[in-house]
């Protein structure tokens, strides 16, 4: 038992500053995620909730190959637990992928970029973390399955760690983890590719620039080739389930065709709005200051050529799915590599040999800054989505009690619900100038979760109909509510007839 203890003991002192430093950072994740780290509710959860730990992963993660999250289900739901604590269990496992991922990346910068700087180290760091929660990653945080999600990014980190080192078989090693990747979440595996690209680029020791252009081929093929066994293992899935498989379509010409419509669409929801969760065209400001500093660099030819290439991938790899798909579309949490282009663009200014202490400054500043900045926004937005979470609540509570003093009332039991919604309805709480996508998607402007929201907050199982002509008509038509007002619900013997704002 000693000898143990005194190993134990030798281990921790021998890894002291390793384990200081994930201390820190799992600190740093913990304020970061602490809105969250409490029973919280994405629209996809209420369906969660209502269809139980063994349905919902059957109509919904089986069918997209999503195995893992599946695995994760059935494990709670062997365990009986509750909602809340599932919920919060996964949280806190998410931080922890978090933390790690972040470890994982700021260790493997320093490892071959030979950084010896404090001071790099630092903004290092602090770009490590706006890679984990950049715009596009912050929904990896919001589901149920939350932890699975972010294991998909870590496990495409390690990938592409393992793919650029020197140990053996390094391309079997590599696809059996993006393949595993996959099956956590397949929208978060497009980082390997432009992680990979940095660790070459980056890379005091090396190699020539023909092996270097071989290792993007062959990185671009892993990632195809463990796309395809996604897909393939989807179409089983949904043969086996005897379902028609909705994300892949055979038709991919026709998607060519508005090869324009769906380029504007992507590039404009993911270079220019960012789907309001960080400020506008702000990834593009960010790619030309590189650029511009790059111009100043020794061989900035190179320097420049190879940025272009970083931009280019991490742009690609997130569109080309897209024209995959049976129904063409893009979600931030799809675009991982576009989200990360900030984040690696740091690390590739950190990462030069800079001669001239104005450009020190000037990348030193913007990291900093920008690091604050993301941090900032990242708690608010997190807090936007409690604030809703509240908001939805105190909505379900008045549509209980209404629903409650109608069957005292009258003796009816309510059991059916049709809905609509009014002439301007909005889908975010008051309060907010804008949507900040999910994180502020109100329950009760969603047909998505409606009946599924109404189910949790009442405490029922409510059948979905469709809206009352008639009553349509008398009570709803034209009409148009800024806040919850009793006009938007109507009784009709066993049935609620509701239209939100």
């Amino acid at each position: 038992m000693r000898l143990k203890m005194k190993k134990i003991k030798e281990i921790l002192k021998n890894n002291k500053e390793n384990i200081t430093l994930y201390g820190i950072i799992f600190i740093m994740c913990i304020f970061i995620c602490s809105p969250l780290l409490q029973m919280h509710i994405a629209s996809d959860t209420y369906n969660f909730m209502d269809l139980g730990y063994f349905e919902y992963p059957s109509q919904y993660f089986i069918r997209d190959a999503r195995l893992i999250s599946t695995l994760m289900l059935y494990i709670g739901g062997i365990l009986n637990l509750q909602y809340e604590t599932f919920i919060v269990a996964m949280q806190i496992l998410a931080v922890i992928i978090a933390t790690t991922t972040i470890f994982c990346i700021y260790k493997v910068i320093i490892d071959r970029a030979k950084i010896n700087s404090k001071n790099k180290k630092i903004l290092i760091l602090f770009s490590a973390f706006v890679i984990v929660f950049n715009c596009m990653a912050l929904e990896y945080f919001l589901y149920a399955e939350c932890s699975i999600m972010c294991l998909s990014v870590l496990i495409s980190i390690l990938a592409a760690i393992v793919f650029t080192s020197n140990s053996k078989h390094i391309y079997i090693k590599t696809l059996i983890l993006m393949i595993l990747a996959t099956f956590c979440y397949q929208g978060a595996v497009n980082v390997f590719l432009p992680m990979v690209l940095l660790l070459l680029f980056i890379d005091k020791d090396k190699k020539e620039q023909k092996n270097i252009i071989k290792q993007i081929i062959l990185a671009g093929t892993i990632i195809c080739i463990s796309y395809c066994v996604n897909v393939i293992t989807m179409s089983i899935s949904n043969i086996l389930l005897n379902n028609e498989q909705e994300r892949v379509t055979g038709d991919i010409i026709s998607n060519f065709k508005n090869i324009d419509l769906i380029l504007f669409i992507v590039i404009k929801a993911t270079l220019i709005t960012n789907f309001n969760l960080w400020p506008t065209a702000i990834t593009i400001i960010v790619i030309s200051i590189t650029f511009i500093l790059l111009l100043f660099q020794e061989k900035a030819t190179e320097k420049i050529l190879q940025y272009l290439f970083l931009i280019v991938f991490s742009i690609g790899i997130c569109i080309a799915p897209v024209f995959f798909m049976k129904n063409p579309s893009v979600e931030a949490r799809m675009c991982m590599s576009i989200g990360s282009i900030i984040g690696i663009s740091f690390i590739y200014l950190v990462c030069l040999e800079q001669n001239k202490n104005i450009l020190n400054y000037i990348i030193s500043m913007m990291i900093l800054i920008f690091f604050i900045y993301n941090t900032v926004n990242t708690i608010q937005i997190f807090t936007a989505h409690i604030a809703t979470n509240k908001f939805d609540e105190n909505m379900g509570a008045m549509i209980k009690y209404e629903i409650e003093k109608y069957e005292k009332e009258t003796g009816f039991k309510i059991t059916k619900v049709g809905a609509c919604k009014d002439i301007a309805p909005r889908s975010f709480p008051a309060g907010w100038d804008k949507k900040l996508f999910s994180f502020t998607q109100r329950a009760f402007d969603n047909f998505y979760c409606l009946i599924e929201a109404l189910n949790y907050f009442c405490n029922r199982k409510f059948e979905k109909v469709e809206m009352n002509l008639e009553i349509y008509e008398d009570n709803f038509k034209g009409k148009n509510w800024d806040i919850y007002s009793n006009e938007q619900i109507v009784f009709d013997k066993d049935t609620m007839y509701i239209c939100t704002y």
